[in-house]
This record gives structure tokens, sequence and C-alpha cells, in this order.
């Protein structure tokens, strides 16, 4: 998959992770379903912080 492709389809997973997160503050949904997209953010922060530093940008 384009590298392009990729960062618009992670945009689309983040902005509805961010949405389930919010709805998990405010108790609509379990909280702990934003502990783990919590986890989840942080992994995937961390793996393209690493993927950019391997790509020399």
């Amino acid at each position: 998959m384009e590298r392009k492709t990729f960062y618009r389809l992670l945009l689309v997973v983040v902005l509805i992770l961010t949405l389930i997160y919010t709805l998990g503050l405010m108790g609509v949904v379990p909280f702990e379903a934003s502990y783990y997209i919590t986890l989840f953010m942080l992994m995937l922060f961390i793996y393209l912080r690493l993927d950019a530093k391997a790509r020399g940008e």
C-alpha cells in the first residue's frame, strides 16, 4: 500500500477511535475501551516515530 494512502486510512481510523475515546470519558461506552484506545495510540505513535527515524526524516 502506498504510504500516502496508508496515512489517509490511518487518519480515518484515529478519528473514529478518538470519538469512541471521548464517548468513553463521558461514560457512554465502558471506560475500558478508552483505556485500550490510549494504549493503541501510544504504540502507534512510537511505531510512526521509529519508522520516520529509520527512513531518515
